[in-house]
């Protein structure tokens, strides 16, 4: 029986970056910003960290709009690619920095205008349009590891995850995008005369002017459907088999509530849920908290083609914590190593596989 262990891996500049990308996003509690407050008090080091990935950020926010945007963003992924060369921090600040550019840029982008060098695949089904500047049918898709924001005709913001797909059909009765697979992060333009609607996994989800995620989950043993909210109101519904009419009376969720759907279609608010496992992988990092080992390597295996391994089945109980890069799969299984009794081997193709040491 193996000890229950937590890993704190993160740097303080990836830690710093956390924050940072918490604050932007809307996602500081007071009891987040008091913890933050108390992190910058403990240590210079942490508020030395604090200051250069603010700097990195302000000036990203400054260039947004720039032209040169473009030039800056492939510098910083450049950082990424050389992993091994680079500090942390560095790192850290350029996530954060190609993020809030990101958002920057889609912020000032006219509604309409196609996202210039965006990863996502854009598949247009019919060149016709519902009504003034509307979408008719589009579809956009991520491959796996790939993250992408997408600009929709009503100036809403998607943001795709890993291997997720969306379609998206507004017509001059409702906005209306289909979650096909995968996960999507919703930031609904306000004030608009048609509602807007996501579908997934059976449901029917109305949102007013608001933040929320929604993940399909691909495991049977666990709920199909996750919607997170961060801010504003959404109301949840069960469909009909035929997916045009609703057959259950609409829950209604709150900022920081997480509803989950059942393979049978019923709906469960979660109790105490943490927002951050379901958004922190926009910032390109996954947040574990006291979470099994196997549950922390399905997650890590969903941004990667080479899927992590767990050889014996006595590792899957071990308890994992820490914030990991989504795009580092060796360097989550090495820190694993480093923690608990495990051994890191790979297979011909490089994966790597866990067992007992």
């Amino acid at each position: 029986m193996f000890a229950r262990k937590k890993i704190h891996v993160a740097t303080p500049h990836e830690i710093a970056a956390e924050w940072l990308l918490r604050q932007e996003a809307g996602r500081m509690s007071p009891a987040d910003q008091l913890r933050l407050e108390g992190w910058l008090q403990s240590s210079p080091v942490h508020r030395e960290a604090w200051r250069n990935v603010r700097e990195a950020a302000a000036i990203a926010a400054q260039s947004a709009a720039d032209p040169r945007i473009m030039a800056i963003r492939t510098a910083a992924l450049s950082v990424r690619a050389e992993r091994s060369k680079a500090p942390m921090w560095a790192m850290a600040a350029a996530a954060s920095f190609l993020m809030l550019a990101g958002a920057a840029y889609f912020a000032l982008k006219p509604p309409g205008v196609p996202d210039a060098g965006s990863m996502v695949a854009r598949d247009v089904a019919s060149a016709g349009v519902a009504g003034p500047g509307l979408q008719h049918l589009v579809n956009y898709r991520t491959k796996v590891g790939e993250r992408a924001a997408i600009t929709l005709a009503d100036g809403s913001v998607v943001t795709l995850d890993t291997d997720s797909a969306i379609k998206v059909n507004y017509t001059t009765s409702e906005r209306g995008v289909q979650l096909l697979r995968g996960q999507a992060f919703f930031q609904v333009a306000k004030h608009k005369s048609a509602p807007f609607q996501v579908y997934a996994a059976g449901q029917r989800i109305t949102a007013v002017g608001t933040r929320f995620d929604v993940r399909i989950g691909n495991d049977p043993d666990h709920a199909v459907l996750h919607v997170a909210l961060l801010e504003g109101v959404v109301k949840v519904a069960r469909l009909s088999s035929s997916g045009k009419t609703t057959v259950s009376d609409p829950i209604t969720l709150a900022p920081g509530e997480v509803l989950a759907a059942a393979g049978t279609g019923a709906l469960e608010r979660l109790a105490a849920p943490d927002l951050n496992q379901w958004t922190s992988w926009r910032g390109g990092v996954l947040d574990f908290n006291d979470i099994r080992l196997d549950s922390a390597v399905a997650e890590m295996n969903r941004y990667t083609t080479k899927h992590i391994k767990i050889a014996d089945p006595s590792l899957a109980k071990l308890k994992v914590s820490g914030i990991f890069n989504s795009d580092d799969p060796e360097h989550f299984a090495q820190m694993l190593a480093e923690a608990f009794p495990i051994k890191v081997t790979h297979d011909a193709e490089g994966a790597p596989i866990l067992d007992v040491s």
